[in-house]
């Protein structure tokens, strides 16, 4: 019995030592980065990090495109990946926000399944009318509609996307009722905003190209602060239309790699996001950097989902 007590402690000994070295000589060799998402231009913010994370770990950073399902794909093979910080994934509010509340059938939980890293960028929206609907101002278009409930409607980029429920909880919070029309996407929805075919949009900052063209009239900024590329468009809490949720991107692992893994990781990232070139690649865009990190970024989605749960009480929406 000694022999078998003192045997197995020898192994035990051994195995542990193993992880310690592991995990201190983290990271000896490339690190996969799932990207839920076809490369585009949020693909390439990520890849930008991820870039000048891997730098600072002194490993490359491999990305892997796995789109499809709202993001929701690759998400769940990052859920479901080894758990040795070799393999990190790109998250959004789609993946774990949206897409749990909303969708049915989702393989993963993404509070107990993800740990979550690093929050590295905000993106608020711009809420628009076209120039034909004679409203000036957030407050008009808000009267508008107390006094036509339901009459007025506002387009989306498709049931359950993060334009859709930004709306809708605009839409709550501004005690109206309006009729939502879905698109499949930002061009063909502002296409038929300009054209009148809708009374109201969000969009992402991009649009303010057409707004400066007269084809669109920006109503407010769903930010905390007013935007620097938009300095005169005020802010929706600004004139009374307080929590408008904003899109985010963030870096996550699966839920239980070990703490000095995953505080490697933190730090890296945190150092990348306030890179020169990071930053002013963001600005360029309309983005706004974050560095929430760990704990704060977990409790951000578990507020963000619960709030989400808690409105499709009401809408009762369902993607597929």
């Amino acid at each position: 019995m000694r022999l078998i007590t003192r045997t197995l402690a020898l192994l035990l000994t051994g195995f542990w030592a193993t992880v310690s070295y592991a995990q201190s000589n983290y990271p000896d060799k490339p690190i996969n980065v799932i990207v839920p998402f076809p490369p585009g231009i949020v693909d390439g913010y990520a890849r930008m990090v991820a870039t000048k994370a891997g730098a600072i770990l002194g490993q490359s950073m491999v990305i892997k495109n796995q789109a499809g399902a709202g993001q929701r794909i690759g998400t769940d093979a990052l859920a479901k990946s080894p758990k040795d910080g070799y393999t990190i994934g790109v998250v959004t509010n789609a993946g774990v926000v949206s897409g749990p509340a909303l969708a049915t059938n989702v393989p993963y939980d993404p509070i107990k399944d993800l740990s979550y890293l690093n929050m590295i960028m905000e993106a608020h929206y711009l809420i628009n009318t076209h120039p034909a609907s004679g409203i000036k101002t957030l407050g008009q278009l808000v009267d508008k509609a107390k006094a036509t409930p339901g009459k007025l409607n506002f387009g989306s980029t498709g049931m359950g996307t993060g334009f859709h429920t930004a709306t809708e909880q605009f839409v709550k919070n501004a005690n109206v009722k309006m009729t939502h029309v879905p698109y499949k996407g930002e061009s063909p929805l502002l296409t038929d905003l300009i054209g009148g075919q809708v009374d109201m949009a969000f969009s992402s900052i991009a649009s303010r190209a057409m707004a400066e063209q007269g084809k669109l009239v920006m109503l407010a900024y769903t930010g905390e602060k007013r935007s620097a590329l938009l300095p005169n468009v005020p802010t929706a809490k600004e004139l009374g239309i307080p929590h408008v949720s904003s899109g985010w991107l963030g870096f996550a692992v699966p839920a239980g790699v070990p703490a000095p893994i995953r505080d490697k990781l933190i730090a890296a990232l945190t150092a990348a996001v306030n890179d020169p070139e990071v930053l002013a690649n963001f600005a360029k865009g309309g983005g706004e950097p974050r560095s929430l990190s760990g704990d704060a970024f977990a409790a951000r989605v578990k507020r963000e989902l619960d709030e989400m749960r808690e409105l499709n009480k009401e809408l009762k929406i369902t993607i597929d």
